[in-house]
């Protein structure tokens, strides 16, 4: 059966606007916000994708800067989609961790995910959703040596793993976001 030019090219249109309404995203506006059952406050608009329990919000571009939400990670569930990398099994969450473990979990997960040169630089008790956490401020770089920071709360008081992670390239997405991924973060219930 031979295909005309004129249906190989409809054919090809189909399948590209398949591909990209599997790749959709949406907008998030200023103001209070449900994600997979967290409650935030976000005084920026961004831009997100991902499933749920694993969303990302960019509003330059995830290179630019990502702010990563897990919701309810269960036990042998991997961080940050790492399985799908071919020959990395990546690192996986573990119930019953201390507020100090579960942050070392994350840093070995950023690691096997691609981040170089991982290491925390400041770490406080908090509480996100009115169990105790962890906010910790990162410092990572790319192995192409670009230097990025981060802003982490993580929880996993229920065994299961809750986390924001905002991560931005030093010189300027992160300093100039930082204020209000603050004050997002404050608001995280």
């Amino acid at each position: 059966m031979r295909v005309n030019f004129r249906t190989r090219i409809c054919l090809a249109l189909c399948v590209i606007a398949l591909w990209l309404g599997g790749c959709a995203s949406r907008l998030v506006n200023t103001g209070p916000q449900t994600v997979d059952g967290i409650a935030l406050n976000t005084p920026l608009t961004w831009t997100s994708f991902g499933s749920k329990g694993q969303r990302v919000w960019t509003r330059d571009g995830s290179t630019l800067n990502a702010l990563t939400i897990v919701s309810d990670l269960k036990p042998g569930q991997p961080l940050f989609g790492t399985e799908r990398r071919r020959g990395v099994e990546g690192v996986r969450f573990a119930a019953g961790l201390s507020r100090v473990a579960t942050l070392e979990l994350i840093v070995e997960g950023l690691k096997a995910a691609g981040w170089a040169n991982v290491e925390t630089i400041a770490t406080q008790a908090s509480t996100f959703g009115g169990k105790p956490a962890l906010r910790a401020e990162l410092s990572l770089a790319r192995p192409s040596g670009l230097h990025y920071r981060a802003l982490l709360l993580a929880e996993s008081a229920d065994d299961t793993l809750s986390m924001l992670l905002f991560v931005a390239p030093q010189e300027h997405y992160f300093e100039r976001d930082r204020a209000a991924i603050e004050q997002l973060l404050a608001s995280a219930r």
